[in-house]
């Protein structure tokens, strides 16, 4: 067989750790080849149908490819895939524009062991998923193809030996599951900076961070970035801890609100410095360096935060308000984010979308105002829009049925529309 040497020390390190699969053997590789193939074992199927939406999970499992000479096992990463036309031509690539030539799809969960449970929802929602099927167009029932693929990756998940089992082919009743994508991770804004403002009620005793414009957040988990632009004024450290301010300190608490959790300052005494807590000491308030316009970024995914000067050009507004169906498109002023006598440039307001507030057009519609300027940015028909930014565009449309944070930075025009 063909010897692969770029990644013989990888599976040398590997095969040292078992998995107990239907062909293990205790010998230790002396030199290591191109993986042979594998088995997918038969499953049944009552009366020949599998019912996806009735059913929980399908049970799969399969041998252990061989990746050395003498049959070591190794850790393996295995990974299902299905098609609806048993091509496997083309992978479905979440990230692609156009997926329209793809005819085979991999799921999100991987296993290292010869078996594994797999849920039918997520078969089900990757087979709408593969063939962007719309609510009528799900059919009664479905050829499905299924096949494992097995590698070995290294620490930066790069995959080496890759090889895929057979095919296993049977019929399934699929159903229809919306697909949306993950709601972007939000982080809430709390502290002295914010009028005293230490509690876990969004939008009364919490303000949520904005979301950033035109930024692609994770679809399956929707981490990314969030950002916060205002004027802050710094404050002495005065306790002998030298962690909090009652002037000027403040905390980014997750949505679970769990204070072990939070993003905090360093501890030391030092400013402009945020750190995730992690289970740790508690690092006390975030301050300033010194007043000023700065921009908090925060990065969802690895829980990472930094504070920046605003170097951008900023016009004071003394008031911002929104006019729409629930005020009879009159003034409703909203909110400022920072405490009574310190500049502001993020606001904030509490709807409670209720069926007597909408316009003919089916949502509660509503757009900023900042002086004689009218900002909104939605569809013509005032659509629903989480985030974005505020322009010279149509009505932003808040559904019925919920309560709603709304909050606009007059500095950067961004707007964001959190569920209360």
């Amino acid at each position: 067989m063909k010897h692969i040497s770029s990644y013989a020390a990888l599976l040398f390190a590997a095969s040292l750790a078992t998995v107990a699969c239907s062909d293990d053997h205790d010998s230790n590789p002396t030199m290591l080849t191109s993986p042979s193939g594998f088995t997918l074992n038969e499953i049944s199927a009552t009366g020949g149908l599998i019912d996806m939406e009735a059913s929980k999970s399908l049970s799969l499992t399969w041998s252990q490819p061989k990746f050395t000479d003498l049959g070591a096992p190794v850790v393996a990463t295995y990974t299902v895939q299905l098609s609806t036309t048993g091509q496997f031509s083309q992978l479905y690539d979440a990230t692609a524009d156009d997926n329209s030539a793809a005819d085979y799809i991999a799921l999100d969960e991987t296993y290292t062991k010869c078996s594994a449970s797999v849920s039918t929802e997520a078969i089900d929602r990757a087979m709408v998923q593969l063939n962007a099927w719309a609510e009528t167009e799900v059919p009664d029932a479905q050829e499905l193809h299924l096949r494992i693929k097995a590698a070995v990756r290294d620490a930066s998940f790069v995959e080496y030996g890759t090889i895929v089992s057979n095919v296993l082919k049977f019929t399934v009743s699929p159903y229809y599951i919306e697909l949306k994508d993950a709601t972007p991770i939000m982080w809430y804004l709390v502290g002295n900076l914010f009028g005293g403002k230490w509690g876990s009620d969004i939008g009364e005793t919490a303000l949520p961070m904005f979301l950033k414009p035109d930024y692609a957040y994770d679809k399956k988990t929707g981490a990314g970035e969030i950002e916060y632009t205002n004027y802050f004024i710094t404050g002495d450290y005065d306790n002998t801890n030298g962690n909090e301010s009652s002037t000027a300190g403040f905390k980014i608490q997750p949505s679970d609100f769990n204070w072990d959790l939070g993003m905090t300052g360093k501890g030391d005494g030092s400013k402009g410095t945020i750190i995730y807590r992690n289970k740790g000491e508690d690092g006390g308030h975030i301050v300033a360096p010194e007043d000023g316009y700065y921009t908090v970024t925060m990065n969802t995914a690895d829980n990472t935060a930094t504070m920046t000067k605003y170097e951008g050009d900023v016009t004071v507004y003394s008031s911002v308000a929104l006019s729409g169906s629930f005020n009879g498109w009159d003034r409703t002023e909203m909110l400022p984010y920072n405490k009574e006598g310190v500049e502001n440039h993020a606001w904030y307001l509490v709807i409670e979308a209720t069926e007597d507030l909408v316009s003919e057009r089916g949502n509660v519609e509503f757009k900023f105002r900042t002086g004689d300027d009218w900002l909104g940015f939605g569809t013509s028909d005032g659509t629903y829009t989480t985030y974005g930014t505020a322009g010279s565009g149509s009505n932003l449309g808040l559904p019925v049925g919920a309560t709603y944070v709304i909050s606009f930075n007059d500095i950067t025009k961004a707007f964001s529309i959190q569920v209360k």
